[in-house]
């Protein structure tokens, strides 16, 4: 029996241990008290969670140990009453309290109360479990909950949750603004109450997406007001889940994008009338007959404005009537009905055509009641709405554009607007194909001008030629011509066939002298016959930048190629005495040498000056000189030193060779001079030095 009572005790000893073991492993902490509230029982976890050792703890009494003093008393009749009437409303249930730590600091707790009875003797365990984190993370829930319930109730955009039937089950402030339908009115009702109904085909395809699992972004389209109008929205839809991760409706956000649609709907219409515009400017960039630019403008009108009629009217003088240059190709049908044909005439009135042609851009609305010419002459054509655009260059109108619709107050700002800018255009192309007619007139001018020089100075070049080789033949060709002369007048023996070959002699010989002559004539110096007047050197050098501008400027720039020009004219110069169209010949021509030289670019410095030269003595009178300057490809010394020769070219086929010598002999007949610098890969100067004797004779009082 001994050993049988041994085992019970081992047995009842390893089970205890093994409860033990279980309570100090388990994660709630167990408190036991007896009848009087006296602790008894103490686990691990409860050291832990109260930072009472087991040791401090058992003995004491359980209220003043965790339980705050304003429940003690509370927790004392308690006590009593269950003791006194086995009652105790909060046994065998779980509860949440506050807790006191030894640190007297209070937190919530989760207890769960269970008496047991021992014979008469009844003692209470309680499981403990700390709610400090849960109770931090329901707080913080619940402050996301209303910050997110905050931010969907003061949402502009309407947010908005249905079900996978489609079936509302939350509307927002924001949704209600924007659709018109309280939320006691939207809730509970299908989705579909919001859709027009040539879109309801798009709930099935959007819920059953949302079942996939798919997400649908920044979804533009339209949907009814509670009113009936309709509102561009974009939506974007997302499914619900539930805590198991099982999609159980959608949340959808809804924002009102009517205006920004209304802004997309006027810039694209911009954008086209941009396109329209860049169109019609190619279109008359590429022609230069002014009356193809103008129909090319018109008829895009008709076609893409569109207009039910367009001409353009010109007016050259002030006071008399436009004529009509060009009629639209869809016009023309109509121009005889409204006495506006090709070349007819308008006189201008104090209403809209005459602010026009002040430089004003005018838009009549309804032109049915009018009482001026042009208004009346278009609404009996059955025309309504009228704007007139006017051609103005550098501030001076010298036209309209003429563009009439069929309804009434049918122009808006926008086609205004374009109106205004082609006409711009127009007139830049109108004066673009002027100045292109003028720059034609002027090439062909300057190209006769040219042809009539070269020709002269080659002429004068084999002059100069003749002139310089004709002594030398006199010379050699004298003592032939006597000797036959003497032999024909002074031998008697001489056969009659000998003095017939002596007479043949002398003819070739006068032959000679007389072509020699006929030579001479091209070139002879003409000082003497010079017309001299006062020269402004500045101006002549003015006046030949401007008459080579098209050679240094506009050509160049077609091939890509920029020639700077750059003057330098020296202020009060004195005049000079010459021939102003000679020497104004002969400066031109070594610009276009210098252009020449600079096939690539660079830089023309054209200038003037005074000076005394740096051979002369100090007191001798200054010389006025002009230097025409280029940053070409320059000349060897060998090509310097024959620059001026006639027919000496390094043009090839370009050129004849003469430029240079024209030059040269204006130099002669002025009795100036010629200085020539250059440098190979460096460029050029050309220095034309005029004499002080012609400064004397403009001086003199």
């Amino acid at each position: 029996m001994d050993a049988e009572r041994h085992g019970a005790r081992e047995g009842l000893s390893a089970s205890e241990e093994r409860i033990r073991l279980i309570l100090d492993s388990a994660l709630d902490a167990l408190v036991t008290i007896d009848h009087t509230g006296t602790i008894t029982g103490w686990s691990r976890q409860a050291e832990t969670l109260f930072g009472w050792s087991a040791g401090e703890a058992l003995g004491r009494l359980l209220s003043e140990t965790i339980i705050p003093e304003r429940y003690r008393a509370e927790h004392t009749q308690g006590l009593e009453r269950y003791l006194a009437t086995g009652e105790g409303p909060l046994l065998n249930r779980r509860i949440e309290v506050s807790a006191l730590r030894r640190d007297q600091n209070e937190f919530p707790m989760e207890l769960a109360i269970t008496p047991i009875r021992s014979g008469n003797r009844v003692s209470f365990s309680a499981f403990v479990r700390d709610l400090t984190e849960r109770k931090r993370a329901e707080a913080a829930l619940r402050e996301s909950q209303e910050l997110l319930e905050g931010i969907v109730n003061s949402s502009d955009d309407a947010i908005i949750s249905k079900t996978l039937g489609g079936i509302i089950t939350s509307w927002n402030p924001g949704a209600e603004r924007l659709f018109g339908y309280t939320a006691q009115q939207a809730i509970g009702r299908p989705m579909l109450m919001i859709f027009p109904p040539e879109r309801r085909g798009e709930e099935p395809g959007i819920l059953a997406r949302i079942g996939r699992g798919e997400r649908v972004d920044h979804f533009e389209t339209v949907r009814v007001r509670a009113d009936g109008t309709r509102v561009d929205i974009s939506a974007t839809i997302s499914p619900l889940r539930d805590a198991d991760g099982r999609i159980i409706g959608a949340s959808k956000i809804a924002r009102d994008i009517t205006e920004r649609k209304a802004h997309e709907r006027k810039l694209q219409a911009q954008l086209a009338r941009l396109h329209l515009l860049e169109q019609i400017t190619r279109a008359i960039g590429e022609r230069q007959d002014l009356h193809s630019i103008f129909r090319v403008a018109i008829h895009s009108l008709e076609e893409h404005l569109p207009i039910d009629f367009g001409c353009i009217a010109l007016h050259e003088v002030a006071g008399q009537p436009l004529e009509i240059a060009c009629v639209g190709t869809r016009s023309q049908a109509l121009a005889p009905e409204l006495a506006l044909a090709e070349h007819a005439q308008i006189g201008s009135d104090e209403n809209g055509l005459g602010r026009c042609l002040r430089g004003e851009l005018v838009y009549e609305p309804d032109i049915s009641a009018s009482p001026f010419p042009l208004p009346g002459r278009l609404a009996r054509g059955g025309l309504r709405a009228l704007a007139i655009a006017p051609l103005s260059v550098e501030n001076k109108v010298f036209g309209v554009m003429i563009a009439a619709r069929r309804e009434p107050a049918s122009f808006a700002s926008a086609d205004c607007e374009f109106l205004r800018q082609l006409s711009e255009h127009l007139a830049l192309a109108a004066r673009q194909v002027r100045l292109h007619s003028a720059l034609q007139q002027a090439y062909e001018d300057l190209r006769q001008s040219q042809q009539t020089v070269m020709q002269q100075e080659r002429l004068r070049a084999l002059g100069q030629m003749a002139s310089g080789i004709a002594h030398d033949i006199n010379n050699a060709l004298s003592p032939a011509s006597i000797y036959a002369q003497s032999l024909l007048e002074r031998d008697e023996t001489l056969s009659e066939s000998a003095r017939e070959s002596l007479r043949v002699i002398h003819r070739a010989i006068d032959d000679v002298g007389q072509t020699v002559s006929r030579m001479r004539m091209f070139y002879s110096q003409r000082e003497p016959q010079l017309a001299l007047a006062p020269l402004d050197l500045n101006d002549l050098l003015q006046q030949v930048a401007r008459l080579t501008r098209a050679r240094w400027s506009d050509i160049p720039q077609e091939r890509g190629i920029v020639i700077d020009l750059k003057t330098d004219l020296a202020p009060d110069l004195p005049r000079i005495m010459g021939a102003e169209s000679e020497i104004r010949d002969a400066l031109t021509n070594l610009v276009l040498n210098a252009v020449d030289a600079m096939p690539e670019g660079g830089t023309l410095t054209l200038r003037t000056g005074v000076s005394n030269g740096a051979d002369r003595e100090a007191s001798a009178a200054p010389q006025v000189q002009v230097e025409i300057r280029d940053t070409g490809v320059g000349m060897t010394e060998a090509v310097r030193s024959r620059c001026l020769e006639p027919f000496f070219t390094t043009k090839g086929e370009r050129g004849t060779g003469l430029g240079l010598a024209m030059v040269y002999g204006m130099v002669q007949r002025h009795s100036a001079e010629l200085e020539v610098e250059s440098e190979l890969g460096a460029g050029t100067t050309m220095r034309v030095i005029f004499p002080t004797a012609w400064l004397r004779d403009v001086q003199q009082p």
